[in-house]
């Protein structure tokens, strides 16, 4: 049950001054937050009674000089606090001639807030949670009724049971001002956080939970009003995308996942996708020779939406037992296994694919049937790939990501990857999609 919005604490001292009188006050403050383990900057400052709105600094200072003696009101308002549904504000107080007053506001603890939010958890692993609040991209209103869910898989191994693999899902609905609460996490956990209602629905963002016994995350949601997947809009993203080491940041492939927007970075590594969708959308940048990456966006055509996105070097690893049981999980959970059991199709999996060097990623047609009479219709962790150019897959995949294959002809294909035109499907599951599962 969603508790009402939680008013942090403060304290106030006030000592008189000692230099020369002026008749005039000042207040000096700052603003913990305890949640996180600093301090607030780039909050802003309001003062009732007092002057115009200022910012606190990287350590979370603010200084409000020249006050005449009265009554004021410090509050304090910052985008994270509004994530996590907080009125941060000290009780009205009076400020003398000559004095001058120290506030401090402090963000409640996670262990606090969950209290406050959250029906009683037993066990140290379901003592963490993730709020936030689900709002409409264009007009930020709240969206009431939408359902929000995380998702993970968690992992046991032991001597008797071996490595054992479990998906959870833990579900929430907004209420009227379209927070959100998930209860009963455990910390140390990486999952995707969705949002829906009816046919609108956000990306899977990736959300991470810290190591600390009790841990608290917010995160606020922009779900479209309509299904948005399905048309374009008028929200622009850009930004520009490092490669780690590298001479040049030119020919990285940036895609809205989803959709069928992808664009080519230039020779300084800067990208703009126009025409996007409004929502929370997930960016894919790839470039041949370095490990992919997932930013989470927020998007709307309110204003432009800007990312700095690095690729490292890839690095080719020995699989862990760990790793490759979250591998086979993953290859379970996504079809693959149930699907290569009836023979609709070609399959590569893991062990295949471990004894074959692709010097290219196109080179896996040279162990798979494959028309070349017809088009080539390219999947890549289920999301539809939109050549830019005919044949350009190779030039923004390597065949060292790959970890399964599916390769199908007309009939044959599944329902889900089934397209006009009657190309030749290929299906393809790569590390940065295995990698968390």
């Amino acid at each position: 049950m969603l508790a009402p919005c939680i008013v942090a604490q403060n304290k106030t001292t006030t000592t008189q001054a000692t230099h020369t009188t002026t008749g005039k006050a000042h207040i000096v403050g700052v603003v913990v937050d305890s949640l996180n383990g600093g301090f607030l900057s780039d909050a802003d400052i309001m003062v009732q009674g007092g002057p115009t709105m200022l910012q606190t600094d990287s350590l979370g200072r603010f200084r409000i000089d020249s006050l005449t003696p009265g009554m004021y009101q410090v509050g304090v308002y910052h985008p994270r606090l509004d994530t996590l549904g907080l009125m941060l504000a000290t009780e009205p107080f009076r400020v003398g001639p000559d004095s001058s007053t120290f506030v401090v506001l402090a963000v409640p603890p996670a262990e606090a807030m969950i209290r406050a939010m959250c029906p009683a958890e037993s066990g140290a692993k379901t003592a963490s949670a993730i709020i936030g609040h689900v709002n409409d991209p264009e007009t930020l209103q709240p969206i009431v009724g939408a359902e929000v869910s995380a998702a993970w898989d968690e992992i046991e191994v032991s001597k008797k049971s071996g490595v054992r693999t479990t998906p959870r899902l833990v579900r929430a609905r907004t209420n009227k001002s379209g927070a959100y609460v998930l209860c009963g996490l455990p910390s140390a956990l990486r999952a995707t956080l969705q949002a829906r209602r009816g046919l609108a629905v956000t990306s899977e963002i990736p959300i991470t939970l810290g190591n600390k016994p009790t841990e608290l995350v917010g995160r606020t949601l922009l779900l479209s009003s309509r299904d948005s997947w399905r048309e374009n809009g008028n929200a622009i993203v850009s930004g520009v995308v490092a490669l780690e080491s590298s001479p040049t940041n030119a020919g990285s492939r940036v895609e809205v996942v989803g959709t069928d927007l992808a664009v080519r970075t230039n020779d300084s590594g800067q990208f703009s996708i126009r025409n996007a969708p409004s929502g929370s959308f997930t960016l894919l940048a790839r470039h041949v020779g370095f490990a992919a990456e997932i930013v989470p966006v927020d998007l709307s055509s309110r204003q432009e939406t800007r990312v700095k996105i690095k690729l490292p070097k890839f690095v080719e690893m020995m699989d862990p037992v760990l790793v490759t049981a979250r591998r086979t999980s993953a290859l379970d959970k996504v079809g693959f296994t149930k699907r290569r059991k009836a023979h609709f199709g070609s399959y590569l999996g893991p062990d295949d694919l471990q004894n074959i060097h692709l010097t290219k990623l196109t080179d896996i047609f040279s162990h798979v049937p494959v028309n070349f009479d017809k088009c080539v219709q390219y999947w890549v962790d289920d999301a539809l790939y939109q050549e830019m150019e005919p044949g350009d897959i190779n030039n923004y995949l390597a065949g060292s990501e790959v970890i399964a294959a599916e390769v199908y002809q007309n009939l044959n294909t599944p329902a889900q990857y089934m397209r006009f035109g009657g190309c030749t499907i290929v299906v393809l599951w790569t590390r940065l999609k295995l990698r968390g599962n």
